[in-house]
């Protein structure tokens, strides 16, 4: 195609009412990129764009940035390890897609060697961002935290694939992720820095075993996570916990997450040892409040077996003595202060009788002084 082509091309698209799916496989460099978008400036029924497998670079994107800014895309992917748009034209779709009903944007294999997200020009509606195939590491990680802290968060789906994130940027996401509400999906496959620490910063994330409090407060959006390499163990109660989020969304799972967990032993002390958190049974049930221990001893049985059972009596048995000789003190204390409130109001009955013949005393001498006086 001449020079001439590619302008026309983009007018005709402009002109176009029925066309709303682009695909341009291939064949694009900056130059091609710049002809094709000083045709194309307009259009009121394009949704999605696929630039995959070019060469465009950061100029290649700014030619495209007066069309994007006026647009009413709903997708946009420009992937492929052809393009090399680097950071600045990262942001330069940021900025371009700001105020625009954009929701996927996809920039995998782009030569990204980090970004920088400008918190006041993240675009409102975005739902799907994919960065995979690049170089994101911790620094990055910190960046696209941005997105799922703000105000209102909007992301339910964002991969990070093939990365080069290690524990460290685990970190810095699970922490932004701790009160998020928003993102279902988090892939974080073939990033292979990633270590078992970070796979108990997952875990904790989804099922923070350290308490009851902290399992109440868990992660319970997130549905899917895809893992890097990981030994089993993080494996299988990462996903276990995510079934409990997938099952019994929108719904709050997380007494049920108390229940399957930190109420059976076996599983509770594996997950300690995943997390990092010192395992014991009487500590966990010392902070169950005595009235309501029997309850969750009946709950333990009925749950987990008679074995478990066994384990969370010989686990409670101080709490359970505990209940006893407060429900001992209490029923002492209740007898103590009714014997003495008794006593009391003898006391006040004698003080209201001594006052009631005082004054019919005095009244008596009254009489007799004004009958003496007649």
């Amino acid at each position: 195609m001449t020079d001439e082509d590619w302008v026309q091309l983009g007018h005709d698209i402009s002109h176009n009412d029925y066309l709303d799916d682009l695909n341009l496989y291939g064949g694009l460099d900056d130059r091609k990129t710049a002809l094709f978008f000083q045709g194309l400036t307009r259009s009121n029924t394009l949704k999605r764009i696929n630039l995959i497998n070019n060469g465009i670079g950061v100029s290649g994107i700014q030619s495209m940035i007066p069309f994007l800014s006026n647009s009413n895309l709903v997708s946009l992917c420009v992937e492929g390890f052809l393009n090399d748009i680097k950071p600045e034209g990262f942001s330069l779709l940021f900025q371009a897609l700001h105020n625009r009903p954009i929701e996927r944007l996809h920039c995998n294999a782009c030569s990204l060697e980090s970004i920088e997200i400008d918190s006041n020009i993240i675009p409102r509606y975005l739902k799907v961002l994919s960065l995979a195939g690049s170089y994101i590491d911790a620094e990055g990680c910190r960046e696209v935290a941005k997105l799922l802290q703000k105000k209102d968060p909007t992301l339910i789906s964002l991969h990070l694939n093939g990365n080069k994130i290690d524990d460290e940027g685990v970190s810095v996401l699970v922490s932004a992720l701790q009160n998020n509400t928003s993102l279902k999906k988090l892939d974080l496959s073939q990033n292979n820095d990633i270590t078992s620490k970070g796979g108990g910063l997952l875990l904790k994330l989804v099922n923070d075993i350290s308490s009851i409090k902290a399992t109440m407060q868990s992660n319970h959006t997130l549905q899917t996570i895809v893992l890097p390499e990981l030994d089993v163990d993080y494996r299988i109660y990462i996903y276990d916990a995510l079934r409990f989020n997938v099952d019994y969304y929108p719904r709050r799972p997380g007494p049920l997450k108390v229940k399957g967990a930190q109420l059976h032993s076996e599983q509770r002390a594996v997950m300690c040892r995943l997390q990092g958190v010192e395992q014991s049974n009487a500590a966990l049930y010392k902070h169950v409040d005595p009235f309501i221990l029997p309850e969750v001893l009946s709950l333990v049985g009925r749950i987990h077996g008679q074995g478990e059972l066994f384990v969370a009596l010989l686990s409670s048995i101080a709490g359970i003595i505990s209940t006893v000789n407060r429900e001992k003190y209490l029923e002492e204390q209740k007898a103590f202060h009714e014997a003495k409130l008794k006593a009391i109001n003898a006391d006040l009955a004698a003080i209201r009788n001594a006052k009631s013949e005082t004054a019919t005393l005095e009244n008596d001498q009254q009489s007799r002084k004004r009958l003496r006086q007649n």
